[in-house]
């Protein structure tokens, strides 16, 4: 069960004002502490219901005209997809909800919700009672909408991780997405996205090396045997013609016994143990964090390149490692794989159906997920 569907068990669908008036409430009581506006002429009872995912969802869709869908991170988020959860990973200050407008229909945006003007219909599905856009319309509308291709391919890793859309349909729907503004950087973030990343930041580190430094993309999440075939480990990132593996330190997990993610005592522990493994087989191993990505990340691209460098002049014959071999989907288009070639070094990234909501009185699901 994904996280939406355990929101909603408690989650609140947003009552109109005039329906809240005619049953005894008063203006000044609507205004007062014990209830929270939702949107313009809705609201739901402060105490009984929390600010999750889920609830902004409910929120934004009591406001909707007829015709109108849900889209973007909402979408991905009510289809299964956790970590689409309206949080910017940078800030962690809640996203507004994208809304398609059907044609005609205009409307300004406000701090909830994000309007999209649709020029024909929008292919959608209807869950919990919210209709949302289709799988691979909400992840065509992801890529297109993203700032950078760097975020495009965050988008799409976690799609396709959580298993939404599968690569040949993410092809499929770009190729069918014409001239749509943003429709350029979007097939090259489908031609870059992989089904095997576990988090947005190790993404982010995988486009680091691939846009920023124009390296071949590593291995995802690859199974690292020694010389007698037995497991040595899985590390998030590895260029296997380089002998270079990269490995990004999470500062935090949802797993409530390492809340610490790699800092976590233990598990740093683990980590130490586990590098030795892998540097011991004649591989290379650099580690990265969240502060080398956002705050550092000149100096970042410095290592990087000087850690290739080293692992491609290591003595070959003492390589006792090797890549087990692993099914993979690919992208069935030539020139996707043409637009995904990397630029010249240096240059810089252009960066189920489930239950209904209950009513009021049922206690408020947990905060939002720590995010790696």
């Amino acid at each position: 069960m994904g996280r939406f569907q355990r929101e909603l068990r408690s989650a609140v669908a947003p009552r109109a004002a005039r329906d809240l008036l005619g049953t005894g409430a008063t203006r000044h009581v609507l205004d007062g502490p014990r209830w929270r506006r939702a949107t313009r002429g809705f609201y739901v009872p402060t105490a009984e219901v929390a600010l999750t995912p889920t609830q902004r969802i409910l929120d934004a869709a009591s406001a909707l005209p007829p015709g109108a869908v849900i889209g973007g991170w909402a979408a991905a988020f009510v289809q299964g997809v956790d970590l689409m959860d309206g949080l910017d990973d940078h800030t962690l200050r809640p996203r507004p909800v994208p809304v398609h407008l059907p044609p005609g229909l205009h409307r300004r945006d406000s701090a909830q919700l994000r309007y999209h003007q649709a020029r024909e219909e929008v292919a959608s599905v209807v869950v919990a009672g919210l209709r949302v856009t289709s799988a691979v319309r909400t992840a065509v509308d992801l890529a297109r909408w993203a700032p950078d291709v760097t975020e495009a391919v965050v988008a799409l890793d976690l799609l396709l991780a959580a298993g939404l859309v599968t690569p040949a349909e993410l092809v499929a729907g770009v190729e069918g997405a014409g001239r749509s503004r943003g429709v350029v950087g979007a097939r090259r973030a489908v031609a870059l996205a992989t089904t095997g990343a576990r988090s947005p930041w190790e993404s982010r580190l995988r486009m680091a090396y691939v846009l920023n430094l124009g390296y071949p993309q590593p291995l995802v999440n690859p199974t690292v045997l020694d010389a007698s075939g037995a497991v040595v480990g899985i590390p998030d990132l590895l260029d296997e013609e380089a002998g270079l593996v990269l490995e990004y330190d999470g500062a935090s997990w949802t797993t409530a016994a390492r809340r610490g993610g790699h800092r976590d005592v233990d598990q740093h522990r683990e980590d130490n143990a586990r590098e030795e493994l892998l540097e011991r087989t004649g591989l290379f191993v650099t580690r990265v964090d969240r502060a080398d990505l956002v705050r550092h990340r000149t100096q970042l691209l410095h290592r990087l390149r000087a850690a290739r460098t080293h692992a491609l002049a290591r003595d070959r014959t003492r390589d006792r490692w090797r890549v087990a071999p692993r099914e993979k989907e690919v992208l069935p288009l030539v020139e996707a794989s043409r637009a995904a070639r990397p630029p010249s070094r240096g240059r810089r990234d252009v960066r189920a159906r489930s239950p209904r909501p209950r009513g009021a009185g049922s206690p408020p699901p947990g905060g939002p997920s720590p995010r790696r």
